[in-house]
């Protein structure tokens, strides 16, 4: 019987896990759930709705629901496969027949709702221009659906306050407690569940049928077949991968932890030592907090909106046992450079301190006298030739403190400090994001493998990662303490690690066809120099001249190459290149780079101007998209996904900004997920790899990670550098080729 409908599966509630911090791997137990197929079926006495208990004693009755679980020819749907199913995975059930997932059927349909009332089961199901059909029922009428109740309407009770009346705050009994308690109710409120998932997954499956799926102009189908030959193959995909989890080295970050703390103390100590130099008590000052800090620096500054408040001269702080490890300070960098908060006290983020402490080191702390140096206008540096002692640092490389210190010796001690704060934090950042949250028992299951949820919720339809962020790594020059080398493989195993080259830039010479860009790319070699090339007439001609070397490849025997090469002879024309190459993919105008290189707008738009006068299709590609997203409201990938916009007729001058940014990076971020997807599901059908035991674990953006037996590592390789290669189904439609590094170690650290 269940094999004539579309199934649908809740795992209606979980109770013992804290589904914000923890994996749903090895964690939580199904108290209910429910199944439901349409007014059609008929489980017994007229019902077309299933709820089971499993609640006190009944998980046998669950065991009794295998055959219905692990049928594939049962079709499923779901809203969040992710969570519910490795809670049921959890009690050893396969679940087979995963026909959809109305969460990414949502995503397909309106990237943008992340922003706009989100994905949950019920913002979806309450709003009406996601649960209208197009079509209309017998009597005339739209085929609308009650949506999902929230537990706090139905189940949420004020507290009583001590004197017995009612107060403002509102609580809900435990899941376990309502479904024993208020038996009736929720077994409504569980059953809708189901109830509300099919509706949205009929009403969303209508709007993606009508919805033209193109290729390069062509109609291929409607957006629902995307769906069901990319998507939900690839939703399967992902929760295998979450399954699989990476192994980590817990007693390796354990010693890391030591490591980065006893230096967190150091650099404090440090700038204390400073401070208290210039108020007494800063030796017991917490420098993790911005509310201390901002009162040191800038005590008696006026409020930048509101001028007649001003923060006060002196301020008594609780301050903590500076014999214990400093607790962590919350920082949020701006994007740009702001000075001040939006609320107009002086700002302490990251980027601010950073500018007041310059290009210095907190390690090179002795001070020579320089009292000769003299304060500049702008950024305090100077032009006498004075360094610190036995470094050469030119005066220059001080932040905005020299000045306001008066410059000299004061001024110099000044920046070293305040770099020994942006140590502090530094530190701090990868203590609180990396070390620590890897050692915890929330995100691993039992056999101590961390499993991330992986999740098509970006608005360009690149993954994203939580609990953990795996993706979230330090930047391999940042990785100081060497995180990625916790990442590890089993015994007798390897990890392969994929990288594609330059992916995004690929895309953009294929979707504009530019023809400097592609034969820079099958030229090989440096691309970035390739561009400084191109972009400067002197550079060019010192390569023409041979006085610089595009690239060197050493021969036996030579240890250095006859000439320069380019990126050291002309570091910074090639810098700017480079800057420029990843700033046009993404939109950026001459006013963000000038912020970026410190220079004029002028400036910024000359240099900007230098590179598109080699790349003109790229510019005739960028406006044809503005003019897209103006006319047609959304812009398209290389797979034909859209991201849809507001009319830039209802908008601001800043959003309408926005918006013509986002048109010109999404074809290209949106199309380089595109591919990755691709390579990934090339990479999970074949069966050699399936033969050899190597499996996915995870998706970085352009990389990705699988694990298998080391024997058979080099061969795995091959195979997995030839599917990223020829991702669209064994072959490479693209204009430009694919470049694909790959390492085979035995940690993340020594494959990158």
């Amino acid at each position: 019987m269940f094999s004539t409908f579309i199934s649908i599966l809740i795992p209606v509630q979980v109770s013992g896990i804290d589904v914000k911090e923890e994996t749903p791997v090895d964690h939580g137990e199904i108290i209910c759930f429910s199944i439901y197929s349409g007014k059609q079926a008929d489980y017994g006495n007229g019902r077309s709705c299933i709820w089971v208990d499993v609640l006190d004693g009944e998980k046998n009755i669950l065991l009794e629901f295998i055959p219905f679980f692990e049928n594939p020819a049962i079709k499923k749907v779901w809203h969040n496969y992710s969570f519910d199913s490795h809670v049921i995975r959890n009690y050893g059930i396969n679940i087979s027949g995963f026909h959809a997932d109305t969460m990414h059927l949502a995503r397909l349909w309106d990237s943008s709702r992340r922003t706009d009332g989100g994905y949950s089961l019920e913002a979806l199901t309450s709003n009406g221009n996601v649960m209208k059909r197009q079509k209309q029922s017998a009597n005339g009428e739209d085929d609308l659906t009650t949506g999902k109740i929230s537990m706090k309407s139905l189940f949420g009770k004020k507290k009583v306050k001590k004197d017995g009346s009612e107060g403002k705050l509102i609580s809900i009994a435990s899941v376990e407690t309502l479904q024993r308690e208020e038996r009736e109710p929720w077994i409504c409120y569980s059953a809708l569940d189901s109830m509300s998932t099919l509706k949205l997954f009929e009403s969303l499956k209508e709007k993606l049928m009508a919805r033209d799926w193109i290729i390069d102009g062509s109609k291929k189908g409607s957006m629902y077949d995307f769906y069901n030959e990319y998507w939900r193959p690839f939703g399967d995909l992902l929760i295998k991968m979450e399954a699989e989890g990476m192994l980590v080295d817990r007693a390796y970050l354990a010693e890391v932890e030591k490591v980065a703390v006893a230096e967190q103390q150091v650099a404090a100590e440090r700038f204390r030592k400073w401070a208290s130099s210039y108020c007494a008590d800063a030796k017991y000052m917490n420098v993790g907090s911005d509310a201390q800090i901002r009162q040191l620096f800038f005590g008696g500054f006026q409020n930048k909106k509101e001028p007649t408040e001003s923060l006060p001269i002196s301020k008594t702080f609780k301050v903590p046992n500076t014999d214990k490890i400093i607790e962590e300070g919350k920082k949020s960098p701006l994007k740009n450079l702001e000075m001040y908060t939006l609320s107009g006290w002086p700002s302490v983020s990251g980027d601010a301190l950073k500018a007041l402490a310059g290009k210095v080191s907190f390690n090179d702390f002795q001070i020579p006298d320089c009292s000769n140096m003299s304060p500049s206008n702008k950024s305090g540096a100077t032009n006498d030739g004075c360094t610190t002692s036995g470094k050469g640092r030119d005066a220059s490389a001080y932040g905005l403190a020299y000045s306001a210190f008066k410059g000299g010796r004061k001024g110099a001690e000044a920046c070293h400090a305040i770099a020994a704060l942006c140590e502090v934090c530094s530190i701090d950042s990868l203590i609180s994001n990396f070390i620590l949250p890897l050692q915890g028992n929330h995100i691993a299951g039992r056999s101590g493998r961390i499993h991330c949820s992986l999740n098509i919720n970006t608005e360009t339809g690149r993954l994203s990662a939580r609990r953990p962020n795996l993706q979230n790594q330090p930047a391999l020059e940042k990785d100081r303490y060497k995180i990625r080398q916790a990442f590890i493989a089993a015994p007798g195993n390897s990890l392969i690690v994929a990288d594609y080259g330059q992916l995004e830039l690929r895309i953009l010479a294929h979707l504009a066809d530019c023809k400097s860009m592609l034969h820079a790319f099958e030229a090989g070699g440096d691309f970035h120099s390739r561009t400084a090339m191109n972009m400067y007439d002197h550079v060019r001609e010192a390569v023409n001249e041979k006085k610089v070397l595009l690239e060197w490849h050493a021969q036996p025997g030579e240890e250095k190459p006859p000439v320069p090469l380019l990126k050291d002879a002309f570091a910074a024309e090639r810098r700017k290149a480079k800057m420029l190459n990843f700033s046009i993919a993404y939109g950026k105008t001459p006013v963000g780079l000038s912020r970026d290189w410190k220079v004029s707008v002028k400036e910024a738009k000359e240099t900007v101007e230098l590179w598109y006068n080699d790349r003109q299709e790229v510019l005739t590609w960028q406006e044809a998209r503005k003019k897209e997203a103006k006319e047609h409201r959304c812009v398209h990938t290389l797979l034909g996904r859209a991201r849809h916009f507001p009319s830039m007729d209802k908008v601001s001058n800043a959003q309408k900004g926005h918006i013509e940014r986002a048109a010109i990076n999404t074809p290209v971020q949106g199309s380089a997920a595109d591919v990755a997807m691709c390579a990934m599901l090339e990479i999970a059908k074949n069966k050699r790899l399936q033969e050899l035991g190597w499996r996915l674990l995870l998706q970085v953006h352009d990389e990705v990670i699988l694990e298998g037996p080391t024997e058979s590592a080099e061969e795995a390789k091959a195979i997995v550098v030839d599917c990223m290669s020829k991702p669209f189904n064994g072959k490479n439609t693209l204009r430009v080729g694919l470049s694909v590094d790959a390492k085979c170690a035995s940690n993340w650290y020594a494959a990158k």
